[in-house]
């Protein structure tokens, strides 16, 4: 397995994670909800309450969601995986984002509008920066799952390179506008109709 450096990553982080209790908040997302209230019509306030609620019991249980994550691409759901470990890393990062942005905005005196400077004061508070095991396992599961996928794309690469190299010496060749397979004495692109 191409993964294992990664998956040992996305675990490391899962369990630094739960032993640090990095969690998301309900609170977050039950103030994302009101931001959004007054812009979803009614018809939709549901479905984005669905949502949310979904992304904050992932989020929820942090460590946990990573290691389930993790889970997942080692029996090949690997969408699947990634999209939950993204999910449930994603709390601790947006905090990371928002705490760097306070600070520089303090640090240099940048002016924001009043309303836009109450938001970012809400929703930092909602976030504590106690922990730098929390902090490490979120960033060892974001690097995880960044591997996960990336070796995974190198590797449909690298099947597809063989493909065509393989075709290409059962006289085949490629289309330039759409990579379509054609006979190797094709003049155009029997597919979208592009001249040689």
């Amino acid at each position: 397995m191409k993964n294992k450096l990664w998956i040992f990553l996305c675990i490391l982080g899962g369990v630094l994670m739960i032993i640090a209790s990095a969690t998301g908040s309900a609170v977050f997302y039950q103030y994302l909800y009101a931001l959004a209230e007054p812009y979803v019509g009614a018809e939709f306030l549901p479905f984005v309450r669905a949502i949310l609620t979904i992304l904050e019991y992932i989020a929820l249980y942090g460590g946990i969601s990573v290691l389930v994550g993790t889970f997942l691409i080692l029996i090949h759901l690997t969408r699947v995986g990634k999209i939950i470990i993204m999910i449930a890393t994603s709390f601790g990062m947006f905090g990371l984002i928002i705490y760097a942005i306070t600070w520089a905005v303090a640090a240099f005196g940048i002016p924001l509008d009043p309303p836009v400077q109450l938001i970012l004061t809400q929703i930092r508070a909602l976030f504590t920066f106690n922990s730098g095991m929390a902090f490490t396992g979120t960033v060892l599961a974001v690097i995880g799952r960044y591997g996960v996928k990336r070796s995974e794309k190198m590797e449909q690469e690298g099947s597809t390179s063989e493909e065509k190299s393989k075709n290409t010496k059962n006289g085949a060749k490629f289309c330039p506008n759409c990579g379509a397979t054609l006979p190797l004495k094709a003049n155009f692109c029997n597919k979208c109709g592009k001249n040689f």
